[in-house]
């Protein structure tokens, strides 16, 4: 059983950090969102459905929200309040505002492969990342108007990770469902005084930063001139902190969260200690509105796990 106070060390100093279940009997839950009302909506990959998990609790009668979907991974919530989510092997992104069955509901771009990844720049760029290959990827912003989209960042390595098969169904894909059913890129739009860029990207054991300068750039461009941080392990879903100029990143191999200062570029962190560890497959992390409360993602065990004590400014 996970314990449920952890010690952490770090900067010669022990902090104390509680972890308890939040929400718990979902299926596969990858990512969450806040929507613009306020509430935390989750996405069961497998059941193809997003769930609000506001109030936490057994999950496992609860209403869904949107069903239907074909493989939820990403969503997104837009200036104009609109809510989008990526449908990862139906090719798409839609519409998800009003709720209801996915069939009704709009559809924004389509004949995308394995779009995955979903945000909303400062700079009003949607973006998403797809598959070229099985192992090659890339990020495409998306036009709001008509869905076309262009390449915002080409030649992305794409390498299936151990512990996410059977997240997908084998033939929903022409090629290696492994891969299609993985965690590898993950996109966030970020804000921090007197940086210049709108987006973290997340690929293997690595974390890069992309320029708000319009035009596209390659991942070897980005992987040699402007890195975050390095040695992360295997990395999965993040967030920038509320208040803090920190992005909270999950490790989902070792089942931790680590912060990551923006303002500190190049750094490997290979042996700098997580703010929490021991979440079984964690893939996602979230912030209450105060910025004081962690949720992770462990779809591994269907659980949304509610961690305090874990932010060090």
């Amino acid at each position: 059983m996970l314990p449920e106070v952890q010690e952490m060390h770090a900067r010669g100093k022990t902090q104390r950090v509680f972890v308890r279940p939040f929400a718990w009997n979902l299926h596969a839950p990858t990512h969450m969102e806040w929507s613009p009302d306020g509430r935390l909506f989750v996405v069961e990959r497998t059941t193809g459905k997003i769930k609000d998990t506001t109030k936490g609790g057994d999950l496992a009668d609860a209403p869904a929200v949107v069903e239907g979907l074909e493989g939820p991974s990403s969503m997104a919530v837009l200036p104009d309040g609109r809510m989008l989510v990526t449908e990862f092997w139906g090719g798409r992104i839609r519409e998800i505002t009003e709720g209801g069955k996915a069939d009704h509901l709009p559809i924004l771009a389509e004949g995308l492969n394995g779009p995955y990844s979903l945000d909303y720049d400062r700079i009003g760029r949607l973006a998403v990342t797809v598959r070229e290959t099985t192992s090659v990827g890339r990020s495409v912003e998306i036009d709001l108007n008509d869905g076309t989209y262009r390449t915002l960042v080409s030649g992305t390595p794409l390498i299936a990770p151990k512990g996410f098969f059977g997240f997908a169904p084998p033939n929903a894909f022409p090629d290696d469902y492994r891969l299609f059913a993985s965690c590898n890129d993950w996109k966030k739009a970020i804000k921090a005084p007197g940086l210049p860029y709108t987006f973290a990207l997340a690929i293997t054991d690595m974390v890069v930063l992309i320029p708000e300068e319009r035009r596209s750039y390659t991942f070897q461009e980005l992987a040699t001139n402007h890195v975050l941080a390095t040695g992360l392990g295997w990395t999965g879903g993040m967030t920038q902190h509320p208040f803090l100029d920190q992005l909270f990143i999950t490790q989902p191999i070792q089942g931790s969260v680590m912060a990551l200062d923006l303002h500190r570029l190049g750094r490997d962190v290979a042996f700098e200690p997580p703010q929490v560890r021991n979440l079984p497959l964690a893939s996602c992390v979230r912030f209450d509105a105060k910025g004081e409360v962690m949720f992770v993602c462990s779809p591994a065990n269907g659980v949304i796990w509610q961690v305090e004590g874990a932010v060090r400014a």
